[in-house]
């Protein structure tokens, strides 16, 4: 009499220890993608914040900010804090000069990550740029390293200009990002 076997063969579980272990790869693959990408928006998140900051900045003294020019705040400027301006933010008898300067000094510390608890640096490397140009146009620039290399379309005027503006060297950086707010006050 003939019995019948139930049961997997040995060959069957291996394809199916295969063909799970493929899928976990590729769970794995994906996470690690997620997690690139939420850096990369957490960067480009701060990027915005900062130059909006900027932006109102200028719009609030705009009278300090009245000269066309373009101002680029890094690492290696040391901006010092205008003696009109208290530690705790406020300020007193400023003149337009001490305004801006104060502007700058206060931005460059948020570029810098000062606000930011436990860490040196929000952005890796950043730089500010501010362009005030004739008939109130204003663009503000930030540019920071990101964490590895990338193909975007580039190329944008406005981008293009901001960049010639500010002398920044972002020819065949892959990893320069930048984020980029143009507009009129």
């Amino acid at each position: 009499m003939k019995t019948l076997r139930r049961g997997f063969s040995l060959l069957e579980v291996m394809i199916a220890s295969v063909v799970l272990s493929l899928g976990l790869l590729g769970l794995v693959a994906l996470q690690t993608q997620a997690k690139f990408a939420s850096y990369e928006a957490r960067q480009r998140t701060i990027a915005s914040w900062l130059a909006n900051d900027m932006v109102e900045r200028v719009r609030i003294n705009r009278d300090s900010w009245s000269a066309v020019g373009t101002v680029t705040v890094n690492l290696a400027a040391n901006l010092p804090r205008p003696t009109c301006a208290a530690v705790d933010g406020t300020m007193s008898a400023c003149s337009a000069a001490e305004l801006r300067n104060a502007d700058l000094h206060y931005w460059q510390q948020a570029l810098l990550g000062a606000s930011v608890s436990g860490a040196a640096s929000s952005l890796t490397s950043p730089i500010g740029c501010v362009v005030r140009q004739a008939n109130n146009a204003l663009m503000v620039g930030i540019f920071w390293a990101g964490r590895q290399n990338i193909s975007d379309g580039g190329g944008a005027s406005s981008a293009a200009t901001l960049i010639n503006e500010c002398q920044l060297s972002t020819t065949n950086n892959l990893t320069r990002r930048q984020f980029i707010l143009a507009t009129t006050l």
